[in-house]
């Protein structure tokens, strides 16, 4: 649970983790288990489909994907990775390309370490819900 990211701080704000857990998922690890397989998949699909959009000028699918990133990123606690997120959603609605890219990477770089963070607290939670 103290995975940290190579800033030297963890990539996930675990009181706020903590609290989805015992609020949303009532300290069900399998509830865990399955928002978190949920946030990671969705996130990625977002991600992928941010590049097309933008080599398209889809600034709406753009501005719409980083506004889910943002939701999803603050409810797991990822709050440097929803702040990426909601200067991307700002960038497009104004149509700004050099910020949308600049966030975009900055993103990606830091849903890598909330990833590594989720990833390795899924196996806790795989463990408590086999006992």
């Amino acid at each position: 649970m103290n995975s940290v990211s190579i800033a030297g701080r963890s990539p996930i704000d675990f009181d706020i983790l903590r609290a989805l857990e015992q609020d949303v998922a009532d300290d069900d690890p399998s509830v865990m288990l399955e928002l978190t397989d949920i946030f990671l998949e969705d996130s990625q699909e977002h991600f992928e489909g941010i590049g097309p959009a933008l080599a398209e000028g889809d600034y709406r699918k753009i501005e719409i994907s980083g506004h889910s990133l943002k939701s999803s990123a603050a409810t797991f606690g990822a709050l440097v990775l929803a702040d990426f997120c909601r200067r991307l959603e700002m960038c497009a609605r104004n149509w700004q390309n050099e910020g949308i890219v600049e966030n975009l990477e900055a993103a990606q770089l830091e849903f890598a370490s909330v990833q590594a963070a989720l990833l390795e607290r899924r196996i806790e939670w795989e463990k408590a819900s086999t006992e």
